[in-house]
């Protein structure tokens, strides 16, 4: 009796049952920091630029409503929902840019 394998037929059975790759394979153009680290553990995708980062702290009410968005939409993105809230505010304050007005 021999034990020889047949790799090629082993092979096929494997691929046969091995899931797809979902998304993309993102290769970065830049040197790996400790802070895209941190948001690779994260499951936060990675930025072109350094992130800014968040030292002041505003506290701000929402309706039940609005969380429920909030959570919503920061699942779907994979970020958390202060960096929703973050990105929202440069957003709109970038659309309502104004010249300052002399008082």
């Amino acid at each position: 009796m021999t034990t020889e394998t047949d790799w090629d037929k082993l092979s096929d059975e494997y691929f046969e049952h091995t899931p797809d790759i979902i998304g993309e394979t993102i290769r970065p153009q830049k040197a790996i920091t400790m802070d895209d680290l941190d948001d690779i553990f994260a499951r936060r995708p990675l930025a072109e630029n350094p992130r800014a980062k968040a030292d002041v702290l505003y506290k701000a009410y929402l309706t039940a409503d609005m969380d429920e968005q909030v959570h919503a939409q920061a699942t779907k993105e994979h970020i958390g929902k202060s960096a929703l809230i973050r990105k929202a505010l440069a957003a709109y304050l970038a659309a309502n840019k104004t010249q300052p007005t002399m008082a």
